[in-house]
């Protein structure tokens, strides 16, 4: 499956039509679309993910979670708005007629306003391959008007409506023969914050990436079968004759039922709780650039940018504090150099008498037992007391030669072999990309501080004159507004509490249905479904296990080949071990010594590469065809691991990869000669009065905008 063309209209920065339009005519797979920040790489990105996924999109990407938390799903909708268009709506349209159109929809005098009330977002696939239904083209399309706060799905096969989209829903469709939400953030994923999968330590993370996993591994398609013939025998129970049973057990399916009803009610709560909080920050927001115009002369958006700017450069503060503070940690042994040497060889030298004094040990433990039960067996034979002291000592001279005395040579160091594999660890961290990488991260801290000082300086002289009568006024009511805020984000914490209590008591409800559903008599009529059912059951979990492990045996080899191709170090990982349990999984990295790789102790061009390398591993495990998003691509990698990159990763990991870098910074000269082979085409976002469009460029030109 490749996409054809993408066309972007009045979606946030792109004013009008913006069309993409890919040439699928030779094997070049690279397809670059540059632009500087703030052009809209990003927001293109975004819009992908909204025309396929609308709602569902918040379980793919995390900002657009956050901003539907904020504000809630249909108020983020109306601010994808373009700007130029929202202006049109306030200046051109009168309020008569947006309420007229809102009762009684557009009319012919009407029609032309959807030009600048609406915006939508199109994808084209061709190659696409529907089971049973011939097709040559797909086209999705998502829209939403402002005016009738409407969203629409139109999916075209080969031009025409479908009736298998008509008659099982759009957003199903797109989940089950397009590409299914969960495994997403495998095809559209971000370089920065793709490091996170090298972080993932809470249980909820691990069981959410899990869910991800069997999908795209294709486990996901056989619980789902499991489930669903477990829901047929739990029917089958319901019917039953055996009517004192079935009514316990219906009792606990209808509290059962309740409980999830009381789940949904309280998903409604606090929704309805997130839309009053988003228009309270927003009036809260309006009252405090009420209080900047009665103070100084500063206009509203050189205010809004000053203060959108500022909050950047805090969070960017705080990022770099931290990530420093990590670094630091580690300094005294960066410092040290050829101590922090010496200490490894004296490390090593102290596992090796550890391990050969345990050695010694443990032969003579064992001798001087073979010893004991040889000289008991001795004495119990029929033998002269001359003969069997003669035996029993010269077995003893035999058993004394091979005993060994310990070791004379001394540790210097007494440590556990934990703590010797976490010592190896910081040791090769430090040894390979630290002192790089601190000395980026240092000089990116200070040059964020001095613009963070300045930012603040220049907020703080527009504040007002908080003893004037009028600004006493407005503070007076924008206090009231956030102490409203703290109360609804208060009672938004209470409702997921609640949830969290519903949903244990969820859980044994469900054990108790299980044990319930297997002492229920059946009808006759049924008996013999649910034998078959039980017996297909008992073979899906068998053929589960076998499956799972193949595919665990293929993940770990596909991401230990990947990675060490990637590393400078061809043998840096020994072993990947993949760790399932129930509904968790866990990678472990181990050095070719057997040594622990901790994860996070990896530099972040390292954890880029591990998090690659199990992309392009479960990319290819799955066999699944779609095109591959990647915005900032080198990011995070020194030039021999970005030359990798774009040699071996991008031109295999897909037959579509569609890159987002940005110009000078990540992508060189140098890198687009190594990377010229492999492309298709390119692209620049450009930006003009406050709008942002796509123009096609010829590669040789790319570099000079």
């Amino acid at each position: 499956m490749k996409i054809k063309s993408i066309e972007l209209n009045n979606y946030r920065l792109y004013y009008g039509k913006n069309i993409v339009v890919f040439p699928n005519g030779n094997n070049k797979n690279l397809h670059l679309i540059s632009g500087e920040n703030g052009f809209g790489k990003t927001t293109f990105l975004h819009s992908l993910l909204w025309c396929l996924y609308g709602r569902l999109m918040s379980d793919v990407d995390e900002t657009f979670r956050k901003d539907i938390s904020n504000g809630g799903y249909n108020a983020t909708l109306i601010a994808n708005l373009n700007e130029i268009c929202r202006n049109r709506l306030n200046t051109e349209i009168g309020t008569n007629k947006i309420s007229k159109i809102k009762k009684k929809g557009y009319s012919v005098d009407t029609n032309y306003i959807r030009e600048f009330s609406s915006y939508s977002v199109s994808l084209e696939f061709i190659d696409v391959h529907i089971p049973s239904i011939p097709s040559q083209s797909l086209k999705i399309t998502r829209s939403f008007d402002v005016i009738l706060n409407q969203e629409e799905v139109e999916i075209l096969i080969d031009g025409v409506k479908s009736e298998l989209t008509s008659e099982i829903g759009n957003e199903i469709f797109i989940n089950d023969f397009i590409l299914n939400k969960d495994i997403a953030r495998f095809f559209f994923f971000d370089s920065e914050k793709i490091v996170l999968l090298a972080e993932t330590n809470t249980m909820e993370e691990k069981r959410r990436l899990s869910s991800a996993y069997n999908e795209v591994l294709g486990v996901k398609k056989y619980e789902d079968l499991k489930k669903n013939l477990e829901n047929m025998r739990l029917r089958f129970r319901r019917k039953s004759d055996d009517i004192e049973t079935r009514n316990i057990l219906n009792e606990l399916l209808s509290k059962q039922k309740l409980l999830n009803e009381k789940n949904k009610e309280i998903e409604k709560q606090s929704i309805i709780l997130s839309d009053q909080i988003f228009l309270l920050k927003k009036e809260d927001e309006d009252l405090q650039i009420q209080l900047l115009r009665e103070g100084n002369s500063v206009t509203v958006e050189e205010f809004n940018r000053q203060k959108l700017l500022l909050s950047k450069l805090q969070e960017k503060d705080t990022n770099n504090k931290q990530k420093l503070k990590h670094f630091l940690e580690f300094a005294p042994f960066a410092i040290s150099g050829e101590l922090l040497l010496q200490t490894k060889r004296q490390l090593e030298r102290d596992i090796e008498i550890i391990q050969s004094q345990n050695d010694i040990k443990n032969q003579n433990i064992l001798l001087s037992k073979i010893y004991a039960n040889t000289t008991e067996a001795i004495n119990k034979m029929s033998l002269t007391e001359k003969d069997k002291n003669q035996i029993i000592h010269s077995f003893k001279s035999i058993i004394t030669k091979y005993q060994s005395n310990k070791s004379d040579e001394k540790c210097l160091i007494n440590l556990s072999k934990q703590d010797f594999d976490e010592f190896i660890s910081v040791f090769s961290n430090i040894t390979t990309t630290y002192r790089i990488e601190f000395e980026h991260l240092a000089d990116d801290y200070r040059k964020n501080k001095q613009i963070l000082d300045r930012t603040s300086r220049n907020l703080s002289n527009m504040k007002s004159k908080e003893n004037d009568d009028v600004i006493k006024s407005i503070r007076k009511k924008k206090n009231e507004i956030e102490r409203k805020i703290t109360d609804f984000e208060s009672k938004i914490r209470i409702l997921h509490e609640k949830k969290g209590a519903i949903n244990k008591e969820l859980s044994v409800l469900e054990r108790k249905i299980s044990e319930l559903s297997k002492t229920v008599n059946l009808d006759d009529n049924v008996a013999k479904k649910d034998e078959v059912a039980e017996q297909l059951i008992n073979e899906l979990n068998i053929f589960l296990v076998s499956l799972k492990k193949e595919k665990k045996l293929a993940l770990e080899t596909r991401i230990k080949t990947t990675l060490n191709n990637l590393m400078h170090k061809s043998d840096f990982i020994g072993e990947v071990n993949v760790v399932i349990e129930e509904d968790i999984i866990d990678i472990n990295l181990l050095s070719k010594e057997g040594y622990l790789i901790k994860k996070e102790s990896l530099s972040k061009g390292e954890q880029q590469l591990y998090a690659t390398s199990l992309l392009k591993a479960l990319v290819e495990e799955s066999g699944i065809e779609f095109p591959v998003f990647i915005d900032s691509p080198l990011q995070k990698f020194d030039k021999s691991h970005a030359n990798k990159i774009i040699t071996e990763f991008y031109p295999t990991i897909s037959k579509q990869v569609v890159l987002f870098p940005l110009l000078h910074k990540e992508l060189s000269e140098s890198d687009l000669e190594v990377m010229k082979p492999h492309i298709n085409s390119v692209y620049l976002l450009r930006n003009k009065n406050s709008k942002s469009y796509i123009e096609r460029v010829e590669i040789e030109n790319l570099m000079k905008y």
